[in-house]
Order: C-alpha cells, then sequence, then structure tokens
C-alpha cells in the first residue's frame, strides 16, 4: 500500500491548484489516497478565498481516493498539521505531507514511497524529506540521498510510531533553557533552531515543526534528505502566511522523472554533505536573508 497524501490549504487558491496539480502529475497518483485539510478563516477578508480552495478540493481528480476536511474555524497551521496528520496516520501507519505553496516534482510519490518503505524500520532515521537545499556531492558519493541532522518542513514523511513520540509541550523546556552546551549541539543543525523553539515557548511563533525537529534530536535521529530536490517552494510572496520574504534557499530541483532512487546499502552520516546544507541556516545566510526581505518590501 503507497503512503497516503495529505496536503494543507487555507486561502490561496491559484498555489493550491498548482500544487495539487503537481501531485497528479506523478505516476503513482492514481494509487495514492488523497486527504485534503482546509483550515477555517481568519477574518471577513479570506471567506471567499477560502471558500474558492475549498471548491477546487471537492473538484479534485486523478488520485485513488479524495478526502476533504474544511475546518469552520481557523485552527493555525500548526494545530492543523498536528491534528491532520494524527488522524491520517492513525489509519495507515505512515503519510507523506504537502502544504499549499509547495510544487514538486514527477517522482516525487515514487521517492517518498521507496525511501519510508526501505527505512521503516531503520529507527536511527525520524523523517523522509522531499526537500534539499543545493549541495555539491563529493565525487565519491553517487547516491541520490544522505542523512541529515535538521529535518525539514517542506514536504516530508513519516511514521506512527515517530510521530508519537514528539512532546508537542516540550516538556523540559526549562532544563534546556539552563543547559548552553545542549544549545549549541542542538544549533548544530542550524543557528536558528533554539531561538525559534524559544521563540514558541514564548508565544511568538506557532511552529508544529520546531518541536518535531527538537524531539528529532533529544533521540538522536536523523532525516534523509534528498540530494537533488523534489520540491520548490512558490509561497514566498504577499499572500503566504508564514513565508512573506527573499527566499535564501537554493535547490537543484529534480525535474527528469526517475522510477528508482540509489541509495547505499547502509546509510550512514556524511559530514561533507550536511555541513553544505547547514550553512543555510547559518547566522550569516539569515543576515542576508532578512537584508534582502527587507528590500523585497520597499520594491512592492
Amino acid at each position: 500500500m503507497l503512503a497516503p497524501v495529505v496536503v494543507f490549504g487555507f486561502n490561496r487558491p491559484k498555489v493550491f491548484r498548482e500544487t495539487i496539480e503537481a501531485l497528479r502529475r506523478n505516476s503513482l497518483a492514481l494509487d495514492t489516497n488523497l486527504y485534503i485539510f482546509i483550515d477555517g478563516p481568519r477574518n471577513d477578508n479570506d471567506v471567499p478565498k477560502v471558500g474558492d480552495v475549498i471548491k477546487i478540493a471537492h473538484a479534485v481528480t486523478g488520485f485513488k481516493s479524495l478526502t476533504v476536511n474544511a475546518s469552520p474555524v481557523n485552527k493555525g497551521l500548526a494545530n492543523s498539521i498536528i491534528s491532520g496528520v494524527t488522524d491520517v496516520i492513525e489509519q495507515y501507519g505512515r503519510v507523506i505531507v504537502v502544504e499549499d505553496d509547495l510544487i514538486v516534482a514527477p517522482s516525487f510519490l515514487t521517492y517518498m514511497n521507496q525511501f519510508l518503505d526501505k527505512y521503516e524500520h531503520d529507527y536511527r532515521i525520524f523523517q523522509i524529506s522531499g526537500f534539499g537545499v543545493k549541495i555539491k556531492s563529493p565525487k565519491d558519493y553517487d547516491y541520490d540521498i544522505y542523512m541529515h541532522i535538521r529535518a525539514q518542513s517542506w514536504t516530508w514523511g513519516t511514521w506512527k510510531d515517530r510521530w508519537e513520540t514528539v512532546d508537542w509541550k516540550v516538556s523540559d523546556f526549562i532544563e534546556l533553557s539552563r543547559d548552553k552546551k545542549q544549545q549549541k549541539a542542538f544549533n548544530e543543525g542550524g543557528s536558528d533552531l533554539f531561538g525559534m523553539l524559544k521563540g514558541y515557548m514564548n508565544g511568538i511563533n506557532n511552529s508544529w515543526y520546531i518541536r518535531f525537529n527538537y524531539s528529532m534530536f533529544k533521540q538522536k535521529k536523523y532525516a534523509i534528505v534528498p540530494v537533488k530536490s523534489l520540491v520548490l517552494n512558490e509561497g514566498f510572496g504577499t499572500d503566504a502566511t508564514h513565508c512573506n520574504a527573499y527566499n535564501r534557499y537554493k535547490v537543484d530541483f529534480q525535474r527528469e522523472e526517475k522510477q528508482l532512487f540509489t541509495s547505499p546499502d547502509t546509510i550512514e552520516p556524511d559530514a561533507r554533505l550536511y555541513r553544505q546544507a547547514v550553512k543555510y541556516w547559518s547566522i550569516r545566510y539569515r543576515i542576508y536573508g532578512k537584508i534582502m526581505t527587507l528590500l523585497y518590501k520597499l520594491t512592492k
């Protein structure tokens, strides 16, 4: 059985339609159960746009089955994802998650299912990511994937037994806030991680992702990441809920269709690869991104 795909939509009918169309172009779409969760409007301005997304969702074809869940109230992205993924993963034991501003490659479902199968019983692996920043593989590295110490949020998959271990309350945050050594270790995956988690605990953000990532870190687990990204993020712009910014994440997109992705018989962390990826979350890159975001907004 193929993993079900869960798409989260909100108030952007154009990008929602593009996301669905990209998924439908995958050869495995006809054998894939599709679940769509649409968050409720925040205000009166959202009502017609959310209504358009709901209409598009109910008209979707090209998948094995379609289930649409439109919330009458606004839950927020984090609560929508946590509750939606929990509902679907309880039924299937695994899940593939896509948000409404992401364009997936023609081989996205092939890639995700291949590695959800392969690493289901490798309990070092916490997540399969469809997104990967642009890196250069060493000459002696001939595989399509590598292990990363950081989870990703732009298309991903996981299994029920991993999902159930996430501590959404971050019950040990007081201890972490006093332990500079642990904070530094957490930030090995990117200089923004502890600050993002602290922001959640202080009510500045409502990120599901940082709590998922912290649970992966605590358990000393890894994500599987593609050398060539299977997804593009088209959500940077004025209508984006969380990404109204300059996109500093460069990718090498897997445009051509593939039927099989290469991987070592036994995968191990390769610091040559994941250190290249971590640079995109370095202080230097983050400052550059903030400057470019400011310039982006000034020109609008």
